[in-house]
């Protein structure tokens, strides 16, 4: 009985998946499903601080957490006194820059801390309490970067009091930088970790980032070969073995004159060539690749590299919306909760209590047009009216929302405090002053 090869029917790769024998899709012969993701652990702070000397990556690091402290924001529910005091403080501590480098070097590195210098009479390797700190208590606010912190994992806070987020360490170790180390207790600590696993920024836009900067460096390096000379020579290969050195002076020379007085002296059996270099398909390549890496870092094309994108009518304004939407949203989830925490200890120090009712509004990061902005002040003024015959608002209170909005810059304080004076007398059916 004659025996026949049989070939190995392919085998199932992806389970599940679509699979076409014929063509091999989803099979072992298939390439593409030979294809993998592996976990990325070859990558350090070294290389992303090497990476961070780009400006491309430096800004994709920075710009966001800048817009988010760009508008900054202003207080409600105090007197003006302590908005004044407030502010002075803020400035004295650099809260704002302060802020910049803890979330900055957070994207960069993964983690980075913000260390409370109070001096509530206690050790820093014991718990700061609230309700001890003195007038004047907060004396400093310090940003370290992930390498200057270690935490101790030998004990951990109870899960009560880190909001249910597990094996959260209840000591650190500063590295003082003379080979030394201090203890601190973890409630004189603010740590801020970028991700789940508290991963740099760069990490996830690393090769994409790499390839667009490569494909910049390889164009740069094609514009030297844009012309090139080509000269034909008799006898050519005889010549570098025998007489190397001469033959290279002699093009030296040849090369000098042409440089000098724009013209090449050849021999007469020597040809002369020049060739040049199109560039055609290569500005569309490099700005494919420009817009992959915008998007890989989730920051318009437009805010990342200073153009708009191409296409009918697209001046890049919707981009612009929700890229300060996420901001606005990265203002509430990281920054609020940071400010929240520091604006009890600024205030305890400054006036030995908490204001009640004391709250803070950031400003908005989107600015309407003059025709729209128009348009909605037309609309709000029609609205108030209505609510002022109707007895809803007061004088006083349109005022207040129009120096909040900065309709008017000179609209001050002194100015609604005669309204509420007048809202006042009327209502008591007395002559205004």
């Amino acid at each position: 009985m004659e025996e026949r090869n049989q070939t190995q029917a392919p085998v199932i790769v992806n389970d599940g998946a679509y699979v076409n024998f014929v063509s091999n899709i989803n099979t072992n012969r298939d390439k593409a499903a030979h294809g993998h993701f592996a976990k990325e652990t070859t990558l350090n702070d070294y290389d992303f601080e090497a990476v961070y000397q780009d400006w491309l990556a430096k800004k994709i690091v920075n710009r966001p957490v800048l817009d988010m402290l760009r508008a900054g924001w202003y207080f409600t529910g105090l007197e003006d006194g302590q908005i004044l005091n407030l502010t002075d403080e803020v400035k004295r501590l650099r809260l704002s820059e302060r802020l910049a480098n803890l979330l900055i070097w957070s994207r960069l590195y993964g983690r980075a801390y913000l260390i409370l210098g109070v001096a509530d009479g206690q050790a820093i390797d014991q718990p700061f309490e609230l309700d001890k700190l003195r007038l004047g208590g907060l004396q400093f606010l310090t940003v370290l970067k992930k390498g200057k912190v270690q935490p101790l994992n030998q004990q951990y806070i109870p899960l009560e009091e880190s909001a249910g987020e597990p094996e959260q360490p209840m000591y650190y170790n500063i590295n003082n930088g003379n080979g030394t180390q201090t203890k601190i207790h973890y409630s004189r600590v603010i740590c801020v970790k970028h991700g789940d696993e508290g991963e740099s920024l760069l990490l996830s836009i690393y090769y994409t980032l790499r390839n667009f900067i490569s494909t910049n460096s390889g164009a740069a390096s094609l514009v030297h070969e844009a012309k090139v000379d080509v000269i034909r020579i008799p006898d050519l290969m005889p010549k570098i073995i025998d007489r190397a050195k001469d033959l290279m002076e002699r093009f030296g020379a040849a090369a000098l004159l042409k440089s000098i007085n724009g013209m090449l002296v050849i021999d007469k059996d020597e040809e002369y060539q020049s060739k040049t270099y199109t560039f055609g398909g290569l500005p569309e390549l490099m700005r494919e690749f420009a817009q992959q890496t915008a998007g890989s870092a989730d920051i318009p094309f437009t805010i990342l590299f200073g153009q708009t994108t191409s296409g009918l009518n697209n001046s890049g304004e919707f981009d612009l919306r929700n890229y300060y939407d996420r901001i606005s949203t990265d203002q509430n989830w990281i920054l609020r909760p940071l400010l929240d925490r520091l604006f009890p200890v600024i205030f305890k120090s400054l006036l030995g209590a908490i204001p009640a009712g004391f709250n803070f509004v950031f400003y908005p990061l989107w600015q309407l047009d003059i025709k729209t902005r128009s348009e909605v002040e037309k609309n709000n003024t029609e609205r108030d009216i209505k609510y002022l015959e109707k007895g809803i608002i007061t004088e006083a209170m349109i005022a207040k929302q129009l120096q909040q909005d900065g309709t008017y810059d000179f609209l001050d304080d002194a100015h609604i405090k005669v309204l509420e004076q007048l809202d006042g007398g009327l209502d008591d059916d007395t002559d205004p002053p």
